[in-house]
Order: structure tokens, then C-alpha cells, then sequence
């Protein structure tokens, strides 16, 4: 019974996630914040600033990225109440690594502050790429290209962390300091190679 309660609670989370990304996508492809942000400089409004913190491309973008990455993590766990359950009978469980299970298992938040990590890795990017601020005035086909970008990275690493783990590892400052790796024994303690 309390199995299928959070099987449950999670299936509606997950819903939930989708209609709020369905909601939050339309505000930033079609509320124009030009106008807002203009006034938010020349005096303060908490209705403009958060209109403005939920329909400005990056704001907004963030947003739609934490909602996928939850999502993603929501999947996740479902997919493995499923695993577990083994519903064909085929015995997948036994195959199951320490690895898989782990993130299979993890809170979705986990996954979602994952997904915000790739959101700021690739603005970051962005913002190295581009010589002017590249949301001064934004596009709708912009918009639609990166939050749709975002999104789906949001939700690849919300799902799998692994796909995180190889994105850091290509890294050319985390390749240098993963050329020799140290080795840790279960307790903390740094092991001594051989």
C-alpha cells in the first residue's frame, strides 16, 4: 500500500511538472518583459519583477531547466519502482549495479539541482561565445531553441546522471585532474596505490 502511494505521489508530481513546464514555456515564448524590465529600472514593482523572473528568457529558461531535471528524476524513480517490481518476470532486478541503483533511488531534487548545474554550464558558455549580452533582446525562435536546448539536457541528466558525469568529464580542466586518480577506501581514508 505504501508502495503505490508514492507510486502515486510521484506519477501526479510528474504530471505536475509538465503542465507547469507547458505553462512556463508559453509565458517566456509569448509575454514580451521589454517593457517590464524597463520599468523595474526606474522604479521597483514586485508584480513587474516577478512577471519579469518568470517569462524573461533566462529566468525563465533556469525554471524550465530545474522543472525537466525533476521531471527526469521523477521518471527515474518510476522506472525503477517498475525494475524492481519485475512485472514480466524476466528477473532484471539480479542485474541491477550499485550504480543504477543509486541513481534510480535518489531524491528528485538531487536531480533537479543537477540540472541546474548544466543550465549554468551552459550559459556560461554561451555567454563566452557571444561578444554582446545574447538576452538584451531575445527572439521568439531564440527562446524556443534555448529553452527547448536547456530542457532537454535539464531532463537527460535529471534522468541519468551518468550522462552529467561523461558531459564533466570532457571537460579539458577536469581531464587534466583526472589523469591520475586518487583512491579512496569505503571509510574516507586516502588508499596508498601499489
Amino acid at each position: 500500500m505504501k508502495k503505490q502511494l508514492e507510486q502515486w505521489s510521484l506519477s501526479l508530481a510528474g504530471l505536475a511538472c509538465i503542465i507547469t513546464w507547458i505553462l512556463l514555456f508559453s509565458a517566456g515564448l509569448f509575454v514580451d518583459t521589454k517593457s517590464l524590465r524597463d520599468q523595474l529600472t526606474k522604479g521597483f514593482d514586485f508584480g513587474d519583477l516577478f512577471t519579469v523572473c518568470l517569462c524573461y528568457t533566462p529566468t525563465n529558461a533556469a525554471l524550465l531547466t530545474c522543472i525537466a531535471g525533476l521531471a527526469g528524476g521523477i521518471s527515474s524513480r518510476l522506472t525503477y519502482g517498475r525494475f524492481v517490481e519485475d512485472p514480466l518476470g524476466i528477473g532484471a532486478p539480479g542485474q541491477l549495479t550499485l550504480a543504477d541503483f543509486l541513481v534510480r533511488t535518489e531524491n528528485p531534487i538531487a536531480s533537479m539541482l543537477r540540472s541546474f548545474i548544466v543550465y549554468f554550464i551552459f550559459v556560461a558558455g554561451l555567454a563566452l561565445a557571444s561578444p554582446q549580452n545574447p538576452f538584451s533582446e531575445p527572439t521568439q525562435d531564440q527562446y524556443f531553441r534555448f529553452a527547448a536546448m536547456v530542457s532537454v539536457l535539464g531532463f537527460v541528466v535529471g534522468y541519468d546522471p551518468s550522462v552529467f558525469n561523461n558531459f564533466i568529464r570532457r571537460l579539458p580542466w577536469i581531464r587534466e585532474q583526472q589523469q591520475d586518480p586518487a583512491t579512496v577506501k569505503a571509510d574516507g581514508a586516502s588508499a596508498a596505490k601499489s
